[in-house]
């Protein structure tokens, strides 16, 4: 995948070079969230029957992420540092919320990490936003 994205930006440079968005429309613009959501919506039901978004998706890569790093030796902040920056997270406080709906996730991390996991994962009140 990296390959075809340093393609792909190998031929946008040449297209519109200086440009703000890996991702642009024909008028140099991000696309909006509109047109994803639409676009997706054609492609998926044009090959698939069941129900999904494209949000759905990231939700997918962050869990699937997260539960391989449960079969691994694994040092959680560098791992949920590299996550957050490949789903394109400002903050790492983004990221929390996909370790909370991970099943059994926080269990399994106090396990491998001892005294060092209420560092890693400070405890986050039920009224505080993500």
């Amino acid at each position: 995948m990296l390959e075809l994205m340093q393609q792909f930006n190998e031929k946008m440079d040449c297209i519109l070079p200086g440009r703000e968005y890996f991702f642009v429309s024909r008028d140099n613009t991000r696309f909006s969230s509109h047109w994803l959501t639409d676009n997706f919506r054609i492609i998926w039901d044009s090959v698939n029957s069941s129900h999904a978004t494209a949000y759905d998706l990231r939700h997918n890569y962050a869990i699937v992420n997260i539960n391989r790093w449960t079969d691994e030796g694994f040092n959680f902040y560098d791992k949920i540092a590299y996550l957050s920056k490949s789903m394109g997270h400002v903050t790492l406080e983004s990221t929390k919320y996909y370790y909370s709906i991970v099943p059994n996730l926080s269990s399994i991390m106090e396990k491998q990490t001892n005294e060092s996991f209420d560092w890693i994962v400070p405890e986050v009140n039920a009224d505080e936003e993500i």
